[in-house]
């Protein structure tokens, strides 16, 4: 259950946002096999970011996910799969992105009414 948190001071159109968070759930859920019926993406716009001082074009993505899910070979691939998705279709370079990998235990992760650790257990 991967959730991923952009935010942005680059302003799309809804119809944009919209088509660059579905492109991040498809590649990250093909590239991870990952189940995109779980994938949740959200994307803030127009957020003030000043990075290094500057207002030019930046990002945060923050990537939460359920322990024990990724490591640090995915970590690196992500931060390259997400960072080109956002260089592409919004124009952050990536050194003007930071990618942030939370991992959750089993406890703290909440869908549907229930905690993943009693969904694990059923």
């Amino acid at each position: 259950m991967p959730a991923l948190a952009v935010s942005t001071n680059v302003s799309k159109s809804q119809k944009e946002q919209e088509d660059v968070a579905k492109q991040l759930s498809q590649q990250i859920c093909q590239a991870f096999p990952k189940d995109e019926a779980k994938m949740l993406v959200t994307f803030r716009q127009d957020a003030t970011l000043i990075f290094g001082g500057s207002t030019e074009p930046a990002a945060l993505a923050e990537l939460y996910y359920a322990a024990g899910g990724f490591g640090h070979d995915i970590h690196t691939k992500l931060t390259k799969l997400i960072q080109s998705i956002l260089q592409e279709t919004l124009g952050v370079n990536p050194g003007r992105c930071h990618c942030v990998f939370q991992e959750q235990s089993h406890q703290n992760w909440g869908c549907g009414g229930k905690v993943l650790a009693d969904m694990q257990a059923s």
